[in-house]
């Protein structure tokens, strides 16, 4: 498989096992727990008001619960000024402990008061189950005489409470009952803003934090002038004492709770002012993860090297996060951590796969070069995607040379002394081949083979031949006048090269290769590199290395030849030095 296809079916897989895994709601607690570091503080409609059954008027109304006559006198005093509609959060679900004098108190006075009155009932054993209407064992409903005034109207005040323990959604109905909230916003005439819910289980726009919603305390209502302050207001009752427990985490508590009623209060005001959370389309969403995953994929299929396709990717996946904070802000909530972990996992994916995969033949080539090339062709080799190891003919300039009465050099020393002789030697000898941008290909007993114009193209080829060649007669005066000066014998050499077509690549057994020349132009010049002891030369060349020589040489020409295996004859020339 050529490698943009695999790049765009690893990034495929990627996307398809995000999208599996959002299909299957997986990693839902982590996405509300980051979702939760995104809300915001938003405005408080100004319609909204708490009357707080607090800890101050607990302390002077007396012990909770208190007889419902005080809730009577409330709604009667509120009466004077009318509010758009009152919630009372308390569930009135037995008779007074005081008697059914008290009950019918406050039964009188719902019967009175001209504004609405929303009761909270509360459904129990709730069972939630996917695709079916919300089943309860029954409901905490208020006793009978509190039920059939024409301006009482009764809503559930059921939260649901995710498995970390904070609420984020309420049930919209539990039949028959509507929201608690819902109820009253919709009994106080204002136009529910944003449209009717259509969600079963609707998200809470939690507006500010516990206390930020205004409060008057219930006893200042009962027995001072703050009910005048109510006129036209929506009105919610409920307790916000610590010692009456009805408080809960919310995405805002960040330690503090906060009570029933201002989670009720939140909820009237997302109503009212038409704040929604609304899930981004199922389809757009899926197209987005796909997308999050085939971006880097591109990015690796342009960029060669693996750590700016990642750096690349991870720029583009600020992108990603940054476009999803801004369409919660606007009420739009798109799955935070299965958008990052498309585009994550792709990445995450493709470095491996290029890692293990596509740059196992890059560690192959460093591997087999390192040891014969400088470090300069080296990188140019690795970075160029036109290098394989496989055989291919490339047009090359090949060198061989040898050391002129070798034997009789080895019969005049000792072992030890002939291979540091020759460690020495071929020192000298490799650093001019790898100066000159040449692969060295092998030495063959005191012989070296190399070559110029593979496994990368080299246009200067026979000038970087030349040179090096020039360079190893040089470096060869220097080491004879080193072993004159040990009183030993000193070394001759021949070299011969030739330019031609030549096979390229991996030679060799499973267990062990090289990566060699082979070919005709090999054999001309290893033919052409014994015709010097023939000729008394060192450096021979064919013609074919002195046609695409750039620079100006001393060439001489010495004649032709007949090579193996060949039927025309080759030009031979001597380069003695450069001019």
């Amino acid at each position: 498989m050529k490698i943009p296809q695999a790049n765009i079916s690893v990034a495929l897989l990627a996307g398809l096992i995000v999208s599996a895994s959002f299909n299957f709601g997986l990693f839902t607690g982590w996405e509300y727990f980051l979702e939760d570091s995104l809300v915001s503080p938003k405005p408080i409609d100004k319609s909204l008001v708490i009357v707080a059954i607090d800890n101050e008027s607990i302390t002077r109304l007396g012990q909770w619960p208190w007889p419902r006559e005080i809730f009577a006198k409330a709604l009667l005093k509120m009466q004077e000024n009318s509010p758009a509609a009152v919630g009372l959060d308390v569930v009135f679900s037995e008779p007074s402990r005081i008697g059914a004098e008290d009950d019918f108190v406050l039964a009188k006075a719902l019967a009175k008061v001209s504004y609405p009155v929303v009761l909270a009932i509360e459904a129990k054993n709730l069972v939630i189950s996917e695709n079916r209407p919300l089943a309860s064992g029954g409901f905490l409903l208020p006793i009978d005489n509190f039920r059939y005034s024409k301006n009482v109207f009764l809503g559930h005040v059921n939260l649901m409470i995710d498995k970390d323990g904070i609420v984020r959604k309420f049930p919209f109905e539990i039949s028959p009952y509507k929201s608690f909230s819902y109820e009253i916003v919709k009994k106080s005439g204002i136009t529910i803003s944003g449209g009717e819910l259509s969600e079963a289980f609707p998200r809470i726009v939690f507006s500010v934090q516990s206390g930020s919603v205004q409060r008057i305390p219930f006893w200042r209502v009962l027995e001072g002038d703050a009910a005048k302050f109510l006129e036209n207001k929506i009105v919610l009752i409920g307790a916000t004492a610590p010692d009456l427990h009805d408080e809960k985490p919310t995405p805002f508590s960040q330690g503090t709770e906060m009570p029933g009623v201002e989670i009720q209060a939140n909820i009237a005001n997302m109503l009212v002012s038409g704040y929604r959370y609304s899930s981004l389309n199922r389809w757009v969403f899926f197209l987005w993860i796909f997308m999050a995953a085939l971006i880097p994929a591109l990015f690796f299929i342009i960029t060669k090297r693996s750590l700016v396709s990642v750096m690349l990717s991870l720029f583009v996946g600020f992108g990603h996060l940054i476009a999803v904070i801004l369409l919660f802000d606007k009420g739009i909530t798109a799955n935070i951590i299965h958008i990052n972990f498309s585009w994550i996992f792709s990445t995450a994916l493709l470095f491996s796969c290029r890692y293990f995969f596509i740059e196992k033949e890059k560690r192959q080539i460093r591997n087999i070069f390192s040891k014969y090339v400088s470090k300069e062709v080296l990188e140019n080799i690795l970075s160029s995607d036109k290098v394989t190891l496989g055989g291919e003919e490339k047009e090359i300039t090949v060198l061989f040379s040898d050391i002129r009465g070798f034997t009789s050099l080895s019969e005049k020393t000792t072992p030890t002394e002939l291979v540091a002789i020759l460690n020495k030697y071929f020192t000298l000898m490799t650093g001019e081949i790898l100066k000159n941008k040449g692969v060295l290909d092998k030495y063959i007993g005191d012989a070296i083979m190399a070559f110029w114009g593979a496994p990368l193209k080299d246009e200067n080829q026979a000038d970087n031949a030349i040179k090096a060649s020039l360079g190893m007669i040089e470096k060869l005066k220097d080491l004879n006048r080193e072993l004159i000066s040990l009183g030993k014998s000193e070394i001759n050499i021949g070299i011969g090269l030739y330019s031609g077509p030549a096979v390229v690549g991996n030679v060799g057994s499973e267990l062990r290769f090289d990566y060699t020349a082979m070919g005709d132009t090999v054999n001309v010049a290893s033919r052409l590199e014994s015709l010097n002891k023939e000729y008394r030369t060192q450096l021979i060349v064919g013609e074919s290395v002195k046609n695409k020589a750039k620079e100006n040489y001393n060439f001489k020409f010495l004649g032709k030849v007949s090579v193996k295996g060949r039927k025309e004859e080759v030009n031979i020339y001597e380069v003695q030095n450069q001019t």
